[in-house]
C-alpha cells in the first residue's frame, strides 16, 4: 500500500475517458488525464518521428483527420512531460491487451519517476465507488523489478524480431501476473499455422459464418467477459476491412458511415476455405499489417504454433 503524503503532487492517468470521468466524480484525490492511444494497432517501432508514424496510421486507419490526430498525440506526449514533473504517478489499467500495451508504454516512459498502478482484473468503470477508492488506497508502488520487466516486455513487442516474445510469455513474474496471458494474447495474433489467418480474424470469421451478419451482434460477441483483448468498435471494424478489402477477401462487407458503427457482413467462399483450414491466407494474400515493431509482408512471414506455444519463422512451421 501507498501511504500519500497530503503535499505531494499527483496525478492519475487512466486507461481511457470514461475512466477518468468516473475517477473525478468520485473525487479522487490528485489530477487526472487519460491516455488515449492505440498501441495494440499498427506500427510501434522506436524512432526520432515516432509522433508522425503514430499519427499517419490513425488517422488511416481510424479515419481520423490528420492534422487533428497529430495535434492531439502532441499534446498528449506535453501531458505526459508534465506528469513526469508530479511527485507520485498512478497508473490505472485492466487485464487486457489494449491496456497491456499501453501500460507497459507508460512504465517505460516513467522509468525513473515515482509510479504506483492500479492493475485490475475486471473492468475498472464497473467497479462501485467504494471500490475504486480501495483500489487508489491500495495501489502498487512500480519497483525496480516491475520497471525490469516492463522494459524487456515492452523491448519484444516493438522489436522487428517477434521471437522476443517467446521468453516473455514462457516466464510468469508474479510482480505483473497479466503479462505472460497478454503477451500470449498479442503473440496469438500472428499468422496461425494452421490457416495463415490470426486469432482475432479467426474470431470475427467464425461468428460471421455462424450467421451473425451485423456489427452491432457482432462486436458483443467479440470478446470475452470480463475482455482479454480490449478490442473498441474502432479496432475490430479496422481488422473487418482489412480482410474485406483484400485482393482474395474473406468476407463482404457493407458500411455506413454513422455512429455507432453500422456495417453488415458475409463469408465468400475463399473465406469458408480459409476458416476450414483447407486454404492458408498468407498464400492468396500477401500480408501487409503490422503488430508491434513487425511488419509482416510475403518476405517477412512469422507464424504463431498454439500446440507449441511459440513463434516461428514461417520456414520453420509445421503445417
Amino acid at each position: 500500500m501507498v501511504v500519500v503524503d497530503e503535499v505531494a503532487s499527483l496525478i492519475n492517468i487512466h486507461n481511457g475517458d470514461a475512466m477518468l470521468v468516473y475517477a473525478k466524480r468520485e473525487g479522487l484525490p490528485g489530477e487526472h488525464i487519460a491516455f488515449r492511444e492505440s498501441l495494440v494497432a499498427g506500427p510501434v517501432v522506436a524512432s526520432a518521428d515516432w509522433l508522425s508514424t503514430r499519427a499517419h496510421f490513425l488517422s488511416s486507419a481510424f479515419r481520423e483527420e490528420l492534422l487533428r490526430t497529430s495535434n492531439s498525440l502532441f499534446e498528449q506526449e506535453q501531458a505526459l512531460n508534465a506528469a513526469a514533473e508530479q511527485d507520485e504517478i498512478v497508473l490505472w489499467f485492466e487485464h487486457d491487451l489494449f491496456c497491456l500495451v499501453n501500460f507497459l508504454y507508460l512504465l517505460n516512459h516513467f522509468r525513473e519517476r515515482n509510479v504506483s498502478f492500479v492493475w485490475c482484473s475486471d473492468p475498472l468503470a464497473l467497479r462501485e465507488a467504494a471500490d475504486l477508492r480501495l483500489l487508489f488506497e491500495s495501489r502498487t508502488p512500480a519497483t525496480p523489478a516491475v520497471f525490469d520487466i516492463a522494459a524487456r516486455a515492452w523491448g519484444a513487442y516493438t522489436s522487428p524480431d517477434p521471437r522476443l516474445l517467446n521468453d516473455v510469455f514462457s516466464s510468469s513474474p508474479n510482480d505483473l501476473p497479466f503479462l505472460r496471458d497478454g503477451m500470449r494474447l498479442h503473440a496469438s495474433r500472428f499468422p496461425s499455422i494452421r490457416n495463415g489467418l490470426g486469432s482475432v480474424e479467426n474470431r470475427l470469421l467464425t461468428i460471421i459464418a455462424s450467421g451473425v451478419n451485423d456489427f452491432a451482434t457482432l462486436f458483443p460477441l467479440f470478446d470475452e467477459k470480463p475482455p482479454r483483448f480490449g478490442l473498441g468498435d474502432a479496432q475490430v471494424l479496422y481488422v473487418l476491412r482489412y480482410l474485406a478489402s483484400r485482393p482474395v477477401p474473406v468476407i463482404t462487407m457493407a458500411e455506413a458511415h454513422e455512429v455507432p458503427p453500422k456495417a453488415t457482413f458475409a463469408i465468400t467462399p475463399a473465406g469458408q476455405n480459409v476458416l476450414a483450414g483447407k486454404v492458408d491466407d498468407t498464400t492468396v494474400n500477401d500480408p501487409d499489417f503490422w503488430l508491434g515493431g513487425v511488419h509482416l509482408t510475403k518476405e517477412n512471414v512469422w507464424r504463431w504454433d498454439e500446440a507449441r506455444g511459440e513463434i516461428l519463422p514461417s520456414r520453420l512451421a509445421a503445417f
